[in-house]
């Protein structure tokens, strides 16, 4: 008989994995993710994914996941599903940290939504996916609280696309 997965708690692993200010800025934002009721559920191996009304608004991710995530032992990432939200309120200070956290992944197009712009900003390729926050600090958290508002304000109106899983294997 096969063993039953374990599917830990988000805390009991990231006090394992992370320490210092990168832990408390990593366990305040899951505080606050409870406090906003989109509780953390476990999706594979030190990672947890984050819905609201059966949409994704992000992914955590913390060392030990998937080598090809590229996690550096003692840190963690944050993944959150954006639109373009070109009429957004966002601050002009926030979408810079926006901008700064695009990663290039490689255009395929197969595993996450295709975006024109981020915030107005033009990229060779981005997608739903393309925004990357390693090791979060305080400001990023903040930016990150307010990429996710807007996530669920878009999910309430109606207005937010649902995103596809497809595994790495059929990519």
């Amino acid at each position: 008989m096969p063993e039953k997965t374990v599917k830990p708690q988000i805390e009991d692993v990231t006090e394992d994995v992370l320490n210092g200010d990168v832990l408390k800025n990593a366990i305040d934002f899951i505080a606050y993710l409870r406090d906003n009721k989109i509780n953390p559920q476990w999706s594979a191996t030190n990672v947890w994914k984050i819905s609201y009304q059966s949409y994704s608004v992000c992914f955590i991710r913390l060392y030990g996941a998937a080598d090809y995530h590229g996690l550096e032992p003692g840190s963690w990432h944050i993944v959150p599903f954006i639109g373009e939200y070109e009429a957004s309120s966002l601050s002009d200070e926030l979408k810079e940290i926006v901008w700064a956290n695009q990663k290039t992944c490689r255009g395929c197009g197969l595993c996450a939504l295709k975006l024109n712009k981020v915030f107005g900003k033009e990229f060779g390729y981005a997608c739903e996916k393309s925004i990357v926050f390693i090791n979060p600090d305080a400001k990023d958290i903040e930016c990150i609280k307010k990429l996710i508002e807007l996530r669920r304000s878009e999910i309430k109106e109606g207005k937010a696309k649902k995103h596809k899983y497809i595994p790495v294997k059929d990519r």
